[in-house]
């Protein structure tokens, strides 16, 4: 894989040796996640809880192998149903660095989803709503995943996720945090009794809440099958050319060009 030409006529290893080379700072960074991801494929299969990789993991996994040489998380899925059983079993079972980041566990966190958090590094951005949570390090994304959604609903709720961070995260959390119970506890319910009647079964979504779209159909999914990813193999996709053609489009293998890379505009700090 190493030698093989992209859309841009670059080559793995070029790219390797442009973002993310043996020793820099993005390359421990994902050893590091490397080393949640495992940590946490463990706890899964012990619990049996069903998950799989997701987002540009699945796409890396794909066409490089790996991570994607420019990205800096991780991004799983589990069923909602299952999301309160894997939460119990990480507060009551800690592990010693990587902690779980919740709404219960952070006051500064109000998110739509959970995280895996590293606490021997650190995301460094200027942004206000980072930094109101107690923990920063690299992460593992942890989505709740559902269909029957509504998506005129799950745009609504977007919108307040949005606005409650531009507003009031980091600078007035109280109501922060007031306006998260509002959302989550109350107004999701009876989103989803709504989408019952209206959310179609086949297509499953991000949670309420969740600025993300990214759908995909039940027949990309299930039953999840493994795939390599940076030499181990953890669930992904059942199909991954339509998973991929689902939300980056046919020409899923070509790189984007080089101003596109690099979204998440982040340093890192990554100690021992």
């Amino acid at each position: 894989m190493t030698d093989m030409l992209f859309n841009t006529g670059e080559t793995q290893a070029e790219l390797r040796a442009k973002y993310n080379p043996e020793g820099s700072i993005l390359r421990r960074a994902q050893m590091r996640m490397l080393d949640m991801l495992i940590y946490f494929d463990k706890v899964c299969k012990e619990q049996n809880i069903p998950y799989r990789i997701d987002g540009g993991n699945v796409l890396g996994a794909v066409r490089h192998g790996g991570f994607i040489p420019w990205d800096d998380d991780v991004d799983v899925v589990i069923m909602r149903k299952d999301l309160h059983r894997l939460c119990n079993y990480l507060i009551k079972n800690p592990h010693p660095q990587y902690k779980l980041q919740t709404f219960e566990t952070d006051y500064g966190y109000v998110g739509a989803w959970v995280v895996l958090r590293d606490t021997k590094s650190e995301y460094i951005q200027d942004s206000t709503v980072h930094n109101a949570r107690k923990y920063r390090g690299l992460q593992i994304d942890i989505f709740p995943y559902e269909n029957r959604v509504f998506k005129p609903l799950h745009n609504f709720s977007a919108k307040i996720t949005k606005k409650n961070g531009k507003w009031f995260v980091g600078k007035h959390m109280r109501v922060a945090r007031f306006i998260y119970v509002l959302q989550h506890r109350i107004l999701h319910p009876v989103f989803r009794t709504i989408g019952r009647f209206f959310g179609d079964p086949d297509i499953y979504w991000y949670p309420y809440g969740a600025r993300v779209k990214r759908t995909h159909t039940s027949k990309s999914q299930f039953p999840y099958k493994d795939i390599s990813f940076e030499g181990h193999l953890f669930p992904g996709p059942a199909d991954l050319d339509l998973f991929c053609k689902e939300f980056y489009g046919d020409r899923y293998m070509d790189l984007p060009d080089v101003s596109s890379r690099d979204k998440h505009k982040a340093t890192y700090r990554v100690w021992d």
